[in-house]
């Protein structure tokens, strides 16, 4: 079947995915695109969307979302058994906030570059990373497409959680709460394993695990991260005193984390993070439970169309 299942997540971009489909839809359809679409009308639903597609018998799905809205169509594209995930050609429409992503990949913002992108169908084989995690229920278990955060990355997204049910939404935000929450935050003990090779941090401030460069809106958190070598790429920021935040802080946002002396980088294909007490783990910009946590990288599982200068 060559018909393109589309998922459109509406509240995207703070309400942008509705606002621009119209305008989206007549360049899809003046491109010559055959395609079926659907809105996603809750959280999680992309997930559902994706795997019913594949089951339906499409094999090109379409990303209409930002960061979030691919974190959920891979995880549907995972859940799913009818074919292996490389069978699976996806695209993307950027209309996000974060867009880390596609920012990664070059993908462009305006509308009729990325369908162009799609359109010239250059194929690139991501690595993903599967992540396991503790919840109330038990162990969880999802694949990850950008970068997990332990530690300080965490408490930001509870920080941005909290401020969005405020009302405080917009590009601004996770910045503010970055910074409101650095100041605040406090290293935890932690013993990370990396291909059998075990690390004991007394005092650790933060981690990222993930194949992506880019995390919260383009601050460049794993500099060196590779999305097809088949390693994760690992940051781990050691003990960081209070007096020590506004230099980390402006190499952070410079585009400069490694000149942070107590940043050490690692890759692996097996990463674990354990604690003496549960600590909040986040995947692609979402809480989804506690320590312990354990990413494995699964090389080339995702079939991603990608701009020719990639």
């Amino acid at each position: 079947m060559e018909e393109w299942f589309v998922i459109v997540n509406p509240v995207s971009g703070h309400g942008r995915g509705a606002r621009e489909w119209p305008r989206i839809e007549k360049l899809l359809v003046k491109a010559g695109f055959d395609y079926t679409f659907n809105f996603s009308s809750s959280k999680y639903e992309a997930i559902d969307l994706a795997d019913s597609a594949v089951r339906m018998g499409f094999r090109k799905i379409m990303v209409v979302g930002g960061d979030g809205t691919m974190h959920e169509v891979l995880n549907g594209l995972y859940r799913q058994q009818e074919v292996p995930m490389s069978d699976i050609t996806v695209g993307v429409i950027p209309v996000g906030t974060g867009n880390d992503w596609v920012r990664h990949f070059g993908i462009p913002h305006d509308y009729q570059a990325a369908i162009d992108v799609i359109l010239e169908g250059r194929i690139f084989h991501q690595d993903i990373i599967r992540a396991r995690y503790q919840t109330s229920k038990g162990v969880g278990e999802r694949v990850v497409a950008n970068i997990a955060g332990i530690g300080l990355d965490a408490s930001v997204i509870e920080a941005v959680d909290a401020a969005e049910k405020r009302g405080r939404k917009g590009r601004w935000t996770y910045l503010w709460c970055l910074i409101k929450t650095v100041l605040t935050h406090k290293s935890q003990p932690y013993e990370v394993e990396i291909d059998g090779r075990r690390i004991e941090y007394p005092a650790m401030f933060s981690a990222a695990v993930g194949n992506n460069r880019f995390n919260g809106g383009g601050l460049e958190q794993l500099p060196a991260a590779l999305a097809d070598d088949g390693l994760a790429e690992v940051m781990i920021l050691g003990h960081l005193r209070l007096k020590a935040v506004p230099r980390a802080l402006k190499c952070l946002l410079g585009g400069r984390i490694n000149d942070i002396p107590e940043v050490e980088n690692y890759r692996g294909r097996q990463v674990m993070f354990t604690s003496p007490q549960p600590r909040p783990v986040e995947l692609d910009g979402e809480l989804v439970g506690t320590t312990r946590a354990e990413f494995e990288v699964l090389p080339a599982a995702l079939r991603v169309i990608v701009p020719s200068t990639f």
